[in-house]
């Protein structure tokens, strides 16, 4: 039967031709997609485990601002407001989610060296290279904790200094808040409003680069916030782009879901277990690593950073292995001997020297004085 024949294991495929154009970002991401759909499902709980911590500090660092707003904004009751209306309520409550899952899949708000381990995973998956999901996970964190100690704290800083710079532009922007209205030139609050939101955006873009930056190349914390600053202007429309994408990929879900708070917030939490880091990471990394190649990889001009002093390679010292043999229960070096038998050459010419001197002109000259 052709059912059970054995030539549908032993027949060779089509194989692969080598001189095969790649084929589109798009199509590939879709292909990786497929392909890595399980190990993608694992990685993405394997992170989640980890994140927890992540997105309580977003959510309460989201409802802290938020209630420090309604603190000094004396002009209107927000709690009250919250209580009563329900479509604000819901608005509220998914805001607060969305905030959670976005800036944790763009690691603003990240558990530092386990983001490390789950962005190597992703950039082997852009790569098409093998990976053991917990093992190269552990080993990638565990060797990027120094790093991803200092990205870790320095996003949770300026991020909460942005959010605070947010909350404080609110209040005093009001024109019904009779503590501030009319004490602060419209300039001011203009100049305000737009240094708040560039360098919120700039925090935002430059988390796109930072973690892959620390599983690829070996950087200081330094040189990779310099770079991802310098990648974030150069790039800075494709950047905007890439994050409008994530808003909405993050968004749609969340913001579409029915008004019911425990409805929305079972379903964003299964969401974000299985599918949300890990989708948003490779629709980030598919746009990223081709921009690495470019600008760092492939570049001659590109700074290459040397390794570290004790990682240097060492200068090998040519080995010579001595040469000769055993006679009678002693070791005679073919170069002593060689020097032996030159020695006793010389002593045999009756005590005359021979010139030593490579110069040709004063070799002839002493065979002539020998000859009269």
């Amino acid at each position: 039967m052709k059912l059970f024949s054995s030539e549908r294991f032993t027949k060779p495929g089509k194989g692969v031709d080598k001189n095969e154009k790649p084929k589109p970002a798009f199509i590939r991401f879709f292909i990786t997609l497929w392909n890595k759909r399980n190990k993608l499902l694992g990685i993405n709980f394997i992170y989640f485990l980890f994140a927890i911590p992540a997105v309580l500090v977003a959510v309460f660092g989201f409802i802290g601002a938020f209630s420090l707003y309604d603190m000094f904004d004396t002009s209107v009751n927000l709690g009250e407001i919250l209580a009563t209306n329900e479509t604000a309520s819901a608005l509220y409550f998914k805001t607060i989610l969305f905030f959670g899952i976005f800036f944790t899949c763009i690691p603003v708000f990240s558990s530092g060296p386990m983001y490390a381990g789950f962005t190597f995973i992703l950039k082997s998956f852009y790569k098409e290279e093998p990976v053991f999901l917990w093992h190269d996970f552990i080993t990638k964190a565990r060797s990027n904790v120094k790093l991803g100690l200092q990205t870790m704290f320095f996003n949770l800083i300026c991020g909460l200094l942005i959010m605070l710079n947010g909350m404080a532009y609110m209040v005093i922007s009001n024109p019904n808040n009779p503590l501030y209205n009319g004490y602060i030139p419209w300039f001011v609050l203009f100049i305000f409003a737009a240094v708040t939101i560039f360098f919120a955006v700039l925090l935002t873009m430059m988390n796109l680069y930072m973690y892959p930056m620390m599983v690829t190349f070996r950087v200081t914390f330094k040189q990779m916030m310099r770079n991802s600053f310098v990648l974030c202007l150069m790039k800075w429309l494709p950047n905007i782009g890439i994050i409008l994408l994530d808003v909405l990929l993050i968004g749609i879900p969340v913001y579409l879901l029915p008004t019911y708070n425990f409805t929305v917030f079972i379903v964003c939490i299964i969401l974000y277990a299985v599918v949300f880091p890990s989708f948003i990471g490779l629709v980030n990394m598919f746009f990223i690593y081709p921009v690495f190649k470019k600008y760092l990889i492939d570049n001659p001009g590109a700074d290459k950073s040397e390794k570290p002093a004790d990682e240097q390679p060492r200068e090998q010292v040519p080995v010579t292995k001595p040469t000769g043999r055993f006679e009678n229960g002693m070791w005679i070096s073919y170069e002593d001997e060689t020097s032996q038998d030159a020695d006793d050459a010389d002593d045999s010419q009756d005590g005359y020297d021979s010139p030593m001197t490579d110069d040709p002109a004063l070799t002839n000259a002493a065979d002539t004085k020998e000859k009269s």
